[in-house]
């Protein structure tokens, strides 16, 4: 019968005893015991012998040839070399370990036998689980380190390549090298020893000065005086999830930024003033989460002073920080300061690592905000004030969030504008100005106007740029007006509205004139206009808290050689409804009164219409033509009655010259 079979041996002491038991000292022996003779016969087996190998074989027969088979070369060695060996032997048929114990002598080999299965199979799992637990130490794709305070006895791959060092090269190292500076070492020790394992995270600094945070888990003393550490970089997974932080925390701060723009829409569609209008805008942004508190502050047109308007979230901050417009000051220098100067939006991301927000470091500190924000309150290149905004957020006003709360300042720049050209048209006081500028034809090389004269009458703004001029001037001027046209570069064109009796009324498009522009970014309105034998003068008008003397610095700075002529208060009439109904009635005719109430409560006016011109002039009686001939001319009276200033009253003396 031929097995496989896989054996181990070892060599004992030789025996000083060569001879062959008697069958008295076999009985006594526990293990299965036989003996063979010089030519390898077996001459003696025990009972236990005999029945170890028959379980093995079994078949009673077979017992010669399992022992032949099984242990035959060390039955031969141990007769040639006449020392002790033992043996181990897998008999492949049974599936069993069997251990063999050779005692040579002069004549022949005394064998002892044991099953030893059990323990070899006990020996194979330890085997096998230690191979596993290596497969699992050198293959984890956490970092495992062995070692103890001084030195690191053990480091699997990826501890090489989280620590960015070889394997070997890590040997006499330690762990604690690795880790940053700020975190305590001396404490996380004491605990590990106290509780015998601890989880935490911590920053470790690789020899290439990068940079990876790890969290881990340390189990003391798996060897003696040796701790176990396993660690799982979760720096990108950090970086991840601060991103995703960052990214919900700026759509919260777009979502309260759009809000804020809602509240001052709002605001202005509910025909707020201008304090009202900035108390929420700072109200708004100081009671969202996104931002800690926010001002506006005013500056001196001529003093260049700074000053407090409007806070919300903190009281008389304003006043007692130091800022100033002056480049030269280091209070000058910072977001509020450069704000001013620039025109531009100016905001601070990280106020502790700017050099230019020192003077205000123990601020922050004391205030608790990490970013600042100043934006310029403008419209028209007009400045009203800075709005000035912070945040406990770092690098809060980046990318949308900067763009949305940067249109804060257009925002209610606009709507100040708005105000303030209202508060002119509708004030009971305004400022009036008559300016001349001289030989003002002349300054763009310009034809001749002696002898001529041409009035403007109104102005209307189209958009930012564009502008309509209303006008008249004789049938013989317009020629004159014409090449003056191709002359004055922000004249554009001019078109005829109506020819007769030898006047022209006309209409001037103009784009971006530097006078009227400087007038209407600062709430005025050019009250009328004319060129007189070259010379243009204008009247002009402003609320009463306008700083004119701003105003016409700027006009001058265009055109040299303007001058005031006047400076006066004035007071315009208000007329009632009752009033203005009386005057159309004065104004209108039998006819053009009929056909204006007929054409309203005929529903001529709606859209769409719910009678047209024929069925009007039907029920009045009267032809189509007739009707709109009578409409016509009282619309005209009813507009002219709206839109015609009325007269001055109380005009104070010039103060002026």
């Amino acid at each position: 019968m031929e097995d496989d079979r896989r054996s181990t041996e070892t060599t004992a002491e030789p025996s000083s005893d060569s001879f062959i038991p008697s069958a008295d000292v076999f009985a006594r022996v526990s293990d299965a015991v036989y003996a063979l003779d010089s030519e390898f016969q077996c001459t003696f087996i025990n009972e236990r012998a005999e029945a170890l190998f028959t379980r093995a074989t079994e078949s009673a027969t077979a017992t010669a040839d399992a022992v032949h088979s099984l242990f035959s070369d060390a039955h031969t060695r141990a007769l040639e070399s006449q020392r002790p060996l033992t043996v181990d032997a897998y008999h492949d048929s049974s599936d069993r370990w069997f251990e063999a114990r050779c005692y040579p002598g002069e004549t022949g080999v005394t064998v002892l036998v044991r099953d030893i299965t059990e323990r070899k199979t006990q020996e194979q799992a330890l085997v096998d689980g230690n191979r596993r637990l290596r497969s699992v130490f050198e293959d984890a794709h956490d970092a495992i380190v062995v070692g103890d305070t001084d030195e690191i006895v053990a480091a699997n791959p990826a501890a090489s390549e989280l620590l960015g060092l070889e394997r070997s090269a890590l040997s006499g190292r330690s762990l604690e090298e690795f880790v940053h500076d700020d975190y305590d070492i001396e404490s996380a020790r004491t605990a590990l020893l106290e509780q015998g394992r601890l989880r935490d995270s911590v920053s470790l600094i690789r020899p290439d000065g990068s940079e990876r945070v790890v969290e881990y888990t340390a189990v003391a003393d798996v060897l003696p005086g040796a701790h176990l550490v396993i660690l799982r970089d979760v720096t990108d997974s950090r970086r991840r999830k601060r991103q995703l932080e960052r990214q919900r925390e700026r759509l919260s701060a777009l979502d309260h930024v759009n809000r804020v723009v809602r509240e001052i829409n709002d605001a202005i569609v509910d025909g707020s003033n201008r304090a009202q209008l900035e108390q929420v805008a700072c109200e708004s942004l100081a009671d969202s989460p996104s931002y800690e508190f926010a001002f506006i502050a005013d500056i001196d047109a001529r003093s260049k002073q700074i000053t407090h308007r409007v806070e919300a979230g903190i009281d008389d901050y304003v006043e007692t920080i130091p800022l100033s417009t002056d480049a030269d000051d280091p209070a000058g220098r910072g977001p509020a300061g450069t704000a001013i100067r620039t025109g531009t939006m100016q905001v601070s991301n990280d106020v502790f690592s700017d050099p230019s927000f020192e003077p205000w470091y123990e601020d922050a500190r004391e205030h608790g905000y990490a970013s600042a924000a100043a934006i310029p309150i403008t419209h028209d290149d007009v400045l009203y004030g800075v709005l000035g905004v912070t945040s406990a957020r770092r690098n809060a006003f980046t990318d949308e969030e900067r763009d949305v709360i940067g249109q804060l300042g257009d925002i209610l720049g606009h709507a100040i504008a708005a105000l303030e050209r209202r508060r002119v048209l509708l004030g009971e006081e305004l400022i009036e100005l008559e300016l001349v500028i001289d030989d003002a034809v002349e300054i763009f090389d310009g034809p001749s106007m002696c002898g001529h004269s041409v009035w403007f009458d109104r102005v209307v703004r189209i958009d930012d740029e564009r502008y309509l001029e209303y006008g008249t001037t004789a049938a013989e001027t317009l020629p004159v007006v014409e090449t003056l046209i191709e002359s004055v570069p922000h004249w554009e064109g001019v078109t005829v509205i109506d020819e007769s009796a030898g006047e022209v009324t006309f209409e001037l498009t103009i784009s971006a004139p530097p006078m009227i522009g400087v007038i209407d970014a600062h709430g005025g309105y050019v009250e009328s206009a004319a060129i007189e034998d070259g010379d243009y003068t204008t009247t002009v008008r402003f609320s009463t808290g306008t700083d004119v003397r701003d105003v016409v610095d700027e006009i001058a700075a265009v055109y040299p050689g303007m001058r005031t002529v006047a400076r006066r208060r004035v007071t315009p009439s208000r007329e009632s409804i009752e009033q203005l109904r009386t005057r159309l009635a004065e104004t209108l005719t039998d006819r053009q009164q009929v056909a204006l109430e007929t054409a309203y409560f005929g529903g001529y006016f709606e859209w769409p219409r719910h009678s047209s011109g024929e069925e009007v002039a039907d029920a009045m009686g009267v032809t189509p033509a007739t009707f709109h001939e009578h409409l016509r001319t009282a619309q005209r009276k009813l507009i002219t009655a709206i839109l015609e200033e009325p007269a001055l009253l109380d005009r104070e003396p010039a103060d002026d010259p």
